[in-house]
């Protein structure tokens, strides 16, 4: 059994109760027995290193009496559940919350040089006992199992939602109606940014539904910001929900980056426009003919081929997954699966100057498809309800494509 996180560094956050043992009072008439203090700290651990994280618990939950502690986690799947690799593709991913050891668990990230923040809790006695019956209620094999989302129901999510819970509803009633103006892709790409394949991979298979302003509710899908949520809640009686906060190891700077998003419009024009122009430099010395011609046929098809396979998926996604973030996504009118048309063109380049006949016509129809494709994606962007976040890849593809269906044009005849 293993866990996950969401994004290029899994982040784990942690909920502690701590469970003293229950003392009794006598008096001349009566023992009475006095409910123990429950004192409850939320935990939250900075990113790692992403293969790191591959197998790193994710938010959690642990309860301790005496020496004895146990974790509640949310963020653990078994790859021995039923159609396992199905369920993984079509989005139907089944996480679960179990109950582990907990001080191991704490220890293992400081081993791996990574900063844990503690904050205690003001509960009230009712509330920290609701949270306490809570998390033994989703630890039990009937309850354990959750439909997992990369956005709304997360192993952040579910810890968000057990705090609520023993808040009465405080948290969401402080967060539900305000916003920073930030969407789950402005997320995305800030804890992406740092790998590229991720960023650009995550970034092409997003939709429209990831670009709507969050509420702060909402942004709790991300460890760190539930941990700034909870650092300023404050109760009904106007005193903070934090008591005390503290950072491990001993003398580790307490402060966290704030996550940022670099603007990256003006690289992806420029690897456009060197993109296109390195296409027609090799379609000139292609014009001599022979060999000269099969860097132009090697890069064209390759260059095809991607635009080919990642419309494919975006396709696929959209239709055939239950992957919500993916649906309605704009990319696909810039990735045109209509490339796969031209791959037999640019092979009959490899061995002559001109392609003819059926190659040439599926050639054509396919290089037009796409520049209609990516024609409609520019001109929609003047509609409100075409709002997608992609200008950056529009910059990239649209130079290109223009110069992959030049080509193709004047090698079809």
């Amino acid at each position: 059994m293993f866990c996950m996180g969401w994004s290029r560094a899994w982040l784990a956050l942690l909920l502690l109760l701590w469970l003293p043992l229950a003392q009794a009072q006598d008096d001349a008439s009566a023992a009475v027995a006095v409910e123990p203090a429950l004192e409850v700290t939320l935990i939250t651990v900075e990113p790692g290193a992403l293969l790191a994280a591959l197998s790193a618990t994710t938010p959690s939950c642990c309860a301790r009496r005496r020496a004895t502690a146990s974790v509640t986690t949310f963020g653990y799947f078994d790859f021995g559940q039923p159609d396992f690799l199905l369920r993984f593709l079509r989005g139907r991913m089944l996480y679960q919350a179990v109950a582990l050891e907990s001080d191991s668990d704490i220890a293992g990230y400081l081993e791996d040089g990574r900063r844990v923040w503690l904050q205690r809790l003001r509960l009230s006695p009712e509330g920290a006992r609701v949270l306490a019956a809570h998390l033994e209620d989703h630890v039990r094999p009937e309850h354990r199992d959750y439909r997992y989302d990369y956005y709304t129901i997360n192993c952040s999510t579910k810890v968000r939602d057990a705090l609520d819970v023993a808040l009465g509803g405080a948290l969401k009633r402080a967060t539900e109606h305000r916003s920073h103006g930030w969407t789950w892709r402005r997320f995305t790409r800030a804890y992406a940014q740092g790998v590229p394949w991720l960023y650009l991979g995550t970034d092409l298979a997003l939709g429209q539904a990831v670009d709507r302003p969050l509420s702060i509710w909402e942004e709790a899908f991300i460890p760190g910001e539930l941990k700034r949520q909870i650092g300023e809640l404050k109760l009904d009686d106007g005193e903070p929900l934090v008591i005390s906060e503290r950072v491990l190891p001993e003398g580790a700077a307490n402060a966290a980056p704030a996550p940022t998003v670099p603007d990256w419009r003006a690289g992806f024009a420029a690897a456009g426009i060197a993109l296109a122009g390195l296409l027609l430099v090799l379609a000139r010395l292609a014009e001599r003919g022979g060999v000269a011609r099969w860097p132009l046929a090697v890069v064209g098809g390759l260059l095809s081929l991607l635009l080919a396979a990642a419309g494919t998926l975006i396709l696929g996604l959209w239709v055939g997954t239950d992957h919500a973030a993916a649906w309605r996504n704009e990319n696909l009118m810039l990735l045109s699966p209509s490339w796969w048309l031209t791959l037999p063109a640019w092979l009959v380049l490899l061995r002559r100057d001109q392609v003819g006949a059926w190659v040439a016509r599926a050639a054509v129809i396919g290089g037009w498809l796409a520049v209609a494709g990516i024609a409609l994606g520019a001109l929609l962007k003047v509609f409100k309800s075409f709002d997608q976040a992609n200008i950056e890849w529009l910059l990239l593809l649209l130079p290109l494509v223009l110069a992959l269906r030049y080509v193709l044009v004047k090698r079809c005849r």
